[in-house]
């Protein structure tokens, strides 16, 4: 007799809301070619359960999308740093 054989595969996603009021602003970002959200280092490293050393990394390894703001305060585009 011949065996079948059945394959389930199962896809998930993940969605983070954050219902406390955080920093960011909307904005162009040039390395993306559209309007993203920019959280700062720490913002960033909550979000991705790091140390803000390891978002600091990321921004000198130029793996995540940054500008600077005001008095050279970084933030990061959520776009490229969901992309890590």
């Amino acid at each position: 007799m011949r065996k079948i054989r059945t394959e389930v595969v199962i896809e998930t996603t993940e969605v983070y809301v954050i219902k406390h009021r955080r920093l960011f602003f909307r904005t162009w970002c040039e390395d993306c070619g559209r309007e993203v959200s920019l959280v700062s280092p720490s913002e960033a490293a909550l979000l991705t359960f790091q140390e803000t050393d390891a978002i600091y990394s990321l921004m000198n390894e130029n793996r995540v999308h940054f500008r600077f703001f005001g008095e050279n305060i970084p933030f990061i585009c959520l776009t490229s740093l969901c992309l890590i």
